[in-house]
């Protein structure tokens, strides 16, 4: 007796399987379409190849050479500036800094660099040279001078004075304005009575010092002048006279009217004259005169007068010491 297991027929054991016969018919289909893509999809001959390389290497050239160009530019640039004089340097500052050009930052400062020296060189009387560890100031015996642009690419000069006792700091004080597209030349007039302050109420400076920022700065003014710059009216020029109203933060005080009272009574040349209810007049040298009245808000007001005589308000309170408490309190 046989097994029955042998019984089946011998073609049937040796059929082979196939390897997709148990895999979904999902697989199957993406193996074809695969193969039929691959089959398809043209080959990159080796001369496409090299056209493809070679314009590669030609984008890459035009990218070196417009750099290089640029840059030659930028070397070309700052040779001129290094070359040109005053005139060349205005139109420079003009055509890029004004309208905020694309330049390289070291031509950029180059030409304030360059174009500042040309406006501060009467300071060479002064030994006028650039400051060490800072690219953007100069220095000189009495002061240190830093330069840079506003929001609106007017040009600052900002003076740091040398405080008269060691013990004492300053700092810098944005003084002198340029605006060089209207040509004018401003200096702000709020830190001229800063100055003030601190000569006599905070002894930072001396007054000897502030005689000589005073000659010095209009030393540029002159200058300014003399470039073809509009010098707006300023209390620290002393090439006019003083007309000058002059609006304080102090109500008046009786204790200061009596000591300058004091003063002009003993001394023959002044004069002290009370003209209307709190008002009054200082009467002074060279028929130069200071009236003293009450503002809207009730706080002191001055009026000075120098008579035709030509001087800046550092000057005139230096020169009269006893008014200053009239406009500075300590």
């Amino acid at each position: 007796m046989t097994d029955g297991k042998n019984d089946l027929p011998q073609e049937s054991l040796a059929t082979p399987v196939s390897e997709t016969s148990n895999q979904p018919k999902a697989v199957t289909d993406n193996r074809a379409v695969e193969e039929r893509l691959t089959t398809e999809l043209p080959k990159t001959t080796e001369a496409e190849l090299y056209q493809q390389n070679k314009e590669n290497d030609h984008d890459e050239i035009v990218l070196l050479i417009a750099a290089s160009e640029k840059e030659l530019a930028d070397l070309k640039l700052r040779k001129a500036l290094m070359e040109a004089d005053f005139e060349e340097l205005l139109a420079e500052f003009g055509r890029l800094i004004v309208p905020q050009a694309e330049i390289s930052v070291i031509a950029k400062k180059i030409l304030l660099e360059y174009f500042s020296y040309e406006l501060l060189k009467p300071l060479h009387s002064v030994g006028l040279k650039p400051a060490e560890n800072s690219y953007d100031v100069w220095e000189t015996k009495h002061f240190l001078v830093q330069y840079y642009l506003d929001d609106k690419q007017n040009l600052i000069f900002s003076f740091k004075i040398n405080p008269v006792d060691s013990r004492f700091t300053s700092e810098f004080m944005p003084l002198i304005m340029i605006d060089i597209q209207a040509m004018k030349v401003t200096v702000k007039d709020e830190e001229v009575l800063r100055l003030v302050h601190l000569w006599y109420a905070d002894q930072v400076f001396s007054k000897s010092q502030l005689s000589l920022v005073n000659y010095d700065i209009n030393l540029l003014l002159q200058h300014f002048r003399t470039l073809d710059f509009d010098v707006a009216a300023t209390l620290l020029d002393n090439t006019q006279e003083l007309h000058v109203k002059l609006e304080t933060d102090y109500q008046m005080a009786t204790s200061v009217l009596d000591e300058i009272f004091i003063i002009t009574m003993e001394n023959e040349d002044f004069d002290f004259e009370k003209t209307a209810a709190n008002h009054y007049e200082v009467l002074l040298d060279q028929d130069q005169k200071v009236a003293i009245y009450p503002d809207d808000n009730e706080k002191t007001a001055l009026f000075i007068d120098s008579n035709r005589r030509r001087r800046s308000l550092l000057d005139f309170f230096t020169s009269y010491a006893f008014l200053v408490p009239l406009l500075v309190r300590g």
